[in-house]
């Protein structure tokens, strides 16, 4: 049984989609995907800095250890 906030995906359509409706929805979703791509290549750069720390870390490890595989 549905949660009574829930509706049936055609409950609240009215008609056939208008032209503004169509426009608003691409409009939307183009900012959304702007939205999310600014975040993802925002969390990518920051585990890139991680990696990169984690490397130099790992390879002052290696320097005190003397260990000579890379």
């Amino acid at each position: 049984m549905p949660n009574h906030h829930e509706r049936t995906p055609g409950a609240l359509a009215r008609g056939s989609a208008k032209a503004d409706d169509i426009e608003r929805v691409r409009h939307d979703t183009v900012e959304a995907s702007a939205a999310e791509g600014a975040h993802v290549r925002h969390t990518i750069g920051e585990m890139e800095t991680a990696c990169e720390a984690i490397r130099d870390d790992l390879t002052e490890l290696k320097r005190i250890v003397g260990d000579t595989r890379s």
